[in-house]
């Protein structure tokens, strides 16, 4: 996600109800339109140890005109990322509404939890077929 024009965009407060972060979402991808995997694994780059700048997740729903960062992500992993917090400071991410929200919501506690969940779906599929 581009930060540098930001002021048109406003992240939501509550992940939408097909957000891979969802526990409750179809693993696998299976409800999310036109999923793909290898685009998942490339959002790596969005997750890291410690404080840095980095790309922000977009929400799926997002076009590449207007993206808007995903609200999942914001809650999992966007406390170690400076560009969620500049884009706090922005007034596009309400950090503390997106921590209220998802306070209840069964989510995956990292990427890379959910991204292996994504992939073990994917494999059993493909054994059965």
């Amino acid at each position: 996600m581009d930060l540098t024009n930001t002021q048109d965009v406003k992240c939501g407060t509550t992940p939408c109800p097909t957000c891979p972060w969802r526990k409750s979402s179809k693993v696998g991808g299976g409800d999310i339109p036109g999923f793909n995997i290898k685009k998942m694994r490339r959002l790596r780059n969005t997750v890291g140890r410690g404080d840095a700048f980095r790309p922000v997740m977009a929400c799926h729903y997002s076009t590449e005109d207007e993206e808007t960062p995903c609200v999942g992500y914001v809650a999992v992993e966007g406390y170690s990322n400076i560009s969620v917090r500049v884009l706090t400071s922005r007034g596009v991410v309400d950090q503390r509404a997106i921590d209220e929200a998802c306070a209840g919501i069964e989510m995956w506690e990292s990427f890379e939890a959910m991204l292996a969940a994504y992939e073990a779906a994917l494999a059993g599929k493909a054994k059965a077929t």
